[in-house]
């Protein structure tokens, strides 16, 4: 054999070990929809605990106490006769809230956020930190539209809620909580559909909402929600104190279910809407999944 034909082989084989290897990556890649990033075509805020109470604005609206518990973020003001944008004091603009600003030339997002109470060992817990992903998700970013103002939804989907220990957002988890933490901190992780039917709300209030699907060889939205939004991600995390074995239970189980299994949550967007257009603007229609994620599009940790 010659020394071209040698080097000729030489060159395949290794062009086909480097085949391997992406296909190796791509095959253990978590989805699209759930892969965790810190790089661009998105942005994050840190909206921490605000209050508890048997609320839910959605489900219930004016129905105070209809509710089980549950733990708002962001808007310190979110109850069952929270509204957006009808001038009233129950309107969520404008109100305070926790979220941490992006940039101190806009105001903060006073967007309503909410979960069940989370228990370990029957001692409700409160969470020390939540921070929410708002990024393209694996669709084409350049086509990510801006939560319409007041949409409601709500994320209730096993398959995009995960449990784990510690604060990491590695796409990791697993669907039924730890037992025991070692790092004294539990966390839980929830995706919301990020695909729309243009309308803000519906009678079972989800069917107006969608997650998106690979398609074609690509991340889209259904035909019947066409509209692409981005993947709201909720991460949550709780101090338990004591890592000895113990089990998790949320105010939403039912007797006989297995704890945490009901977990979901909330979103009412009533962030500022023109900031919310700007940060979709400039941190994921401008910013490819490649490039890192600019500073102005990271929580405040």
């Amino acid at each position: 054999m010659g020394w071209s034909t040698r080097r000729a082989v030489t060159l395949v084989v290794a062009a086909l070990i480097a085949v391997a290897a992406i296909v190796a990556v791509l095959a253990t890649a978590p989805a699209a929809s759930a892969a965790s990033s810190d790089h661009g075509a998105s942005f994050a805020v840190r909206c921490d605990y605000s209050h508890s109470n048997s609320d839910d604005p959605i489900k219930y609206p004016g129905d105070p106490g209809a509710a089980h518990s549950h733990d708002f973020f962001g808007n310190v003001t979110t109850d069952a006769y929270s509204t957006y944008g009808d001038g009233t004091e129950h309107d969520l603009l404008g109100k305070d809230t926790t979220c941490r600003r992006l940039d101190d030339t806009r105001p903060p997002d006073t967007a309503a956020y909410w979960m069940p109470t989370v228990s370990w060992n029957d001692l409700e817990l409160t969470s020390n930190r939540a921070v929410f992903y708002y990024r393209a998700g694996g669709k084409d970013h350049k086509r990510v539209k801006p939560f319409p103002a007041g949409l409601k939804v709500i994320a209730a989907d096993a398959g995009h809620i995960s449990w784990r220990c510690g604060r990491a957002d590695n796409g990791k988890g697993t669907r039924n909580p730890p037992t025991q933490c070692d790092s004294g901190e539990l966390g839980v992780r929830i995706i919301f559909p990020d695909c729309s039917n243009g309308h803000r709300d519906s009678a079972n209030h989800r069917s107006h909402m969608a997650y998106s699907r690979p398609r074609d060889g690509k991340v889209r939205c259904p035909r019947s929600h066409p509209r692409s939004v981005p993947v709201l991600t909720m991460n949550v995390t709780f101090p338990i104190g004591s890592t000895t074995t113990a089990e998790v239970t949320i105010s939403s189980d039912e007797p006989g279910d297995p704890g945490g299994s009901t977990m979901h949550a909330d979103f009412f967007n009533a962030w500022d809407q023109p900031t919310l257009e700007y940060l979709v603007r400039h941190c994921i229609n401008k910013v490819p999944p490649s490039r890192p994620r600019p500073a102005e599009c990271q929580a405040g940790v």
